[in-house]
């Protein structure tokens, strides 16, 4: 079995999370609508970005698989739900998909929660929205209220109340 490891990404880490990003952008972006800029880069507000680095509440991750750069995961606080946090990108690279990681990193973040959470899938993003009805079935992870999303995008945010 791989070895999982799940580590707050300092700042150190920021260029890192940033071309893996670009990675996410790229599998996100038949149901996105994103493009690649001019310098093959996908486009992400650099002061957006840095918030996961400056302000409270809003955290970083690095995923690792045998000590190999595997994924990342970004928190932040929900556009949903004034007093919940958001699992707002969840990336797990190509060659470590379909290895129960990404469950293991969802337990990792929500198995315990002391506040509530949402979770946005979107209408268009097949894999993802079969991962997370796949989380959603399982008791610790039950949905307590479905709501549409904020920025009026197909999408829908679960939320997930408090459990311990």
């Amino acid at each position: 079995m791989s070895a999982l490891q799940i580590l707050p990404a300092g700042s150190e880490y920021k260029t890192t999370i940033w071309n893996m990003f670009q990675f996410y952008c790229y599998d996100t972006s038949t149901y996105d609508g994103y493009d690649v800029e001019a310098n093959g880069f996908y486009k992400m507000c650099a002061e957006y970005f840095g918030q996961y680095w400056q302000l409270p509440r809003w955290s970083a991750h690095i995923i690792k698989v045998d000590g190999a750069l595997a994924g990342f995961a970004l928190l932040e606080p929900s556009d949903a739900l004034d007093d919940a946090l958001e699992l707002a990108d969840l990336f797990i690279m190509q060659r470590f998909r379909r290895r129960g990681l990404a469950q293991q990193v969802v337990e990792y973040f929500l198995g315990q929660r002391s506040e509530r959470w949402t979770i946005t899938t979107f209408d268009d993003a097949p894999d993802a929205c079969a991962f997370w009805q796949h989380m959603f079935s399982l008791p610790q992870f039950q949905v307590s209220e479905r709501l549409p999303d904020p920025d009026g995008r197909a999408a829908t945010v679960h939320v997930l109340p408090v459990n311990c």
